[in-house]
């Protein structure tokens, strides 16, 4: 395959933003708008974030085994990219303008409706965008490249507009902090629908000169039936793996899902930090990014990809645990001293470099194994592998939400709360969730990636196999 030009790769990255603004909101505002704002408890706004990703797992992987069968003048990928991203784009207008009238069991439908169908079209354009990264280049590094670009992108968005949104959008009224008014979150709809539209029209335009050299559907497959997509399903679950890197993908997705779910309850409440101190952390978050862009590369090189996530998640796991459970041991001064600031600094660098790292390594090495399958059974399955990745992706929000929602509700959070007024028992709670308990989970992921047998030597071979 030809190599890829500057436009295209960036093209291609710059399409990972809607679902970075999607991310953005649901981990770290949509919880906290439902129960702080609106009212409804944090077990239901998690219910229904539950419900939301159950559909998923219908959804992905019929999408994935649609996608792969779409024969079209502009390729397999392409059109649902369109077809899906336009109507998600739109679906933020609705997720933070809820009518006014509505009770607490109207609000929550409300959310799960939205939330389904946002879900549902981003299925159907974030799919189709995923398979398209993994049949842009065939070359062992390369394929970090290119990951690399599409979750550096991904994350330099989801830094920029949560920082945005904590110093212009939400400004307090009188002496009401700015978190807790409804109307600012209404503007924080619509700039998510425009950034949202802008990136899948650059996207879309950018990778267009690449279709002729993407695969096509088979001439002799059948057309698209639900019941093939089960079939392919069950293909791609047979491999090896592909099951134990899922594993491992859905227990780091949670756990991270989860901490950045609570990240906005720790930073109000825990640490009870100011909405310019809560944007001061885009700082350190974007240096994780751009240190794991610059070091991944040669992090790959060096070692192979299966081993790199194995000691990537025992960094998160000690990172869990140091900061939270010196609070919880009484360890550090007061809050309002500097050095806990200095110290969430620190934290937060270390948390986003390596689930940067992770997420990159794990798109890349989904690309090895699929040529893995290519080889035991003669097909190429981007769209179904993609699609199961997917879902486990959408986890990271999906259950740490539900996590992070039962954790609101442990912990008696009630709505309007001030930053100064939870009681002692409510931080305790939060912080032995979000520390200890998180630990748990990534010691789950870490054994899972270290059974994943799959080197670079043995993709290489699999490569000239396939040549």
């Amino acid at each position: 395959m030809s190599q890829l030009s500057g436009g295209e790769k960036w093209g291609y990255a710059i399409g990972n933003i809607p679902y970075a603004v999607k991310d953005a909101a649901f981990i770290n505002f949509v919880v906290f708008y439902y129960t702080q704002v609106l009212g409804i408890s944090g077990t239901l706004a998690g219910l229904a974030m539950l419900i939301a990703l159950s559909w998923d797992a219908i959804t992905d992987p019929l999408v994935g085994s649609w996608s792969d069968t779409v024969r079209s003048r502009w390729g397999r990928r392409h059109p649902l990219m369109l077809l899906g991203g336009l109507p998600a784009a739109l679906m933020f207008l609705l997720l933070f303008n809820p009518p006014s009238e509505l009770n607490e069991f109207q609000v929550f439908l409300w959310l799960l409706f939205t939330a389904i169908a946002m879900r549902t079209f981003l299925t159907i354009n974030y799919i189709p965008y995923q398979a398209m990264g993994a049949e842009l280049s065939t070359d062992y590094d390369q394929r970090t490249v290119i990951a690399k670009s599409r979750v550096t992108v991904s994350w330099i968005a989801g830094i920029v507009l949560p920082a945005f949104t904590y110093i212009v959008i939400f400004q307090a009224s009188g002496e009401t902090d700015g978190r807790l008014i409804a109307e600012n979150y209404h503007y924080y709809g619509v700039l998510s629908c425009v950034l949202a539209l802008v990136a899948l029209a650059i996207c879309l335009w950018g990778t267009r000169s690449a279709i002729p050299r993407l695969p096509q559907a088979d001439s002799d497959r059948p057309p698209f039936r639900i019941s093939q997509a089960i079939t392919d399903f069950t293909r791609a679950a047979s491999n090896r793996n592909f099951r134990v890197s899922i594993g491992t993908k859905l227990a780091f997705g949670v756990c991270a899902g989860t901490t950045v779910t609570l990240s906005l309850y720790m930073g109000t409440y825990f640490w009870e930090f100011s909405t310019i101190e809560l944007a001061g952390l885009s700082i350190p978050t974007f240096l994780g990014t751009l240190t794991a862009f610059v070091s991944i590369h040669r992090l790959g090189q060096r070692f192979d990809k299966p081993r790199l996530i194995a000691a990537l998640c025992l960094i998160f796991f000690f990172n869990s645990l140091w900061f939270i459970g010196a609070r919880l041991l009484d360890l550090l001064p007061e809050n309002g001293h500097p050095l806990i600031y200095l110290l969430q600094l620190l934290s937060t660098f270390i948390s986003i470099y390596t689930v940067v790292c992770v997420q990159i390594l794990s798109a890349s090495l989904l690309a090895d194994i699929l040529d893995e399958q290519e080889v035991a059974t003669g097909l190429r399955q981007e769209g179904v592998f993609f699609g199961a990745s997917a879902f486990v992706y959408k986890a990271t929000t999906g259950l740490g939400n539900f996590i992070g929602g039962v954790a609101i509700d442990l912990a008696g959070l009630q709505p309007g709360t001030a930053p100064d007024a939870a009681s002692d028992s409510s931080l305790i709670t939060l912080g032995l969730i979000a520390g200890p308990g998180i630990s748990v989970g990534i010691l789950v992921a870490w054994y899972f990636a270290t059974r994943i047998r799959l080197s670079r030597a043995q993709v290489n071979e699999l490569r000239a196999q396939l040549a």
